[in-house]
């Protein structure tokens, strides 16, 4: 596989595994969920939470064995087997959301024309790895995954709470 060079894949190219979930009031996160590629619990406060955290811990996990030379896991196609209390599921890892944990860091920067071949373009666009285009020779422009995205939102919604609480003090 070549994790790197995705401008001739037209869709994500997605594993799937399975998992186990179990659910325990008694618990300070009450789901947990049992994965068996891995051999790992992982809990949450929800079911969504679970999926969200084991996609993470598996997206991770093969992204170590790629730096490692290890073969991946093949996807499951069965649901496992559990007790009467756990709930069977599948967990679709996207390997290109991992990409970035072993990615060259480089600055990428482009020229306008790159717009030409989009798909080539965006293919160099990671998590915290941004590509720079220029128009003229300047930088004018910024293409960032859409996790970074979100998150220069929140930071920047946080900052501007913390302005309007700073101004509704200086009123009192």
């Amino acid at each position: 596989m070549d994790f790197f060079n995705t401008a001739n894949s037209l869709a994500p190219q997605y594993l799937t595994y399975s998992g186990l979930i179990r659910h325990d009031e008694r618990e300070e996160l009450p789901y947990q969920m049992y994965i068996p590629v891995i051999d790992q619990n992982v809990a949450g406060t929800s079911i969504y939470d679970v999926l969200t955290r084991g996609r993470e811990m598996i997206g991770t996990l093969l992204m170590e064995r790629v730096m490692d030379h290890e073969d991946l896991p093949q996807s499951d196609e069965t649901l496992p087997t559990g007790d009467a209390d756990e709930m069977p599921t599948f967990i679709n890892v996207e390997l290109d959301r991992f990409k970035h944990l072993i990615a060259p860091k480089e600055t990428v920067i482009a020229p306008m024309s790159a717009l030409k071949a989009p798909k080539q373009l965006l293919s160099q666009v990671y998590d915290f790895q941004p590509v720079f285009i220029t128009e003229d020779g300047i930088g004018r422009y910024v293409i960032v995954s859409m996790k970074d995205y979100d998150m220069f939102q929140n930071a920047i919604g946080m900052v501007l709470d913390k302005q309007d609480i700073a101004d509704a003090l200086d009123d009192i």
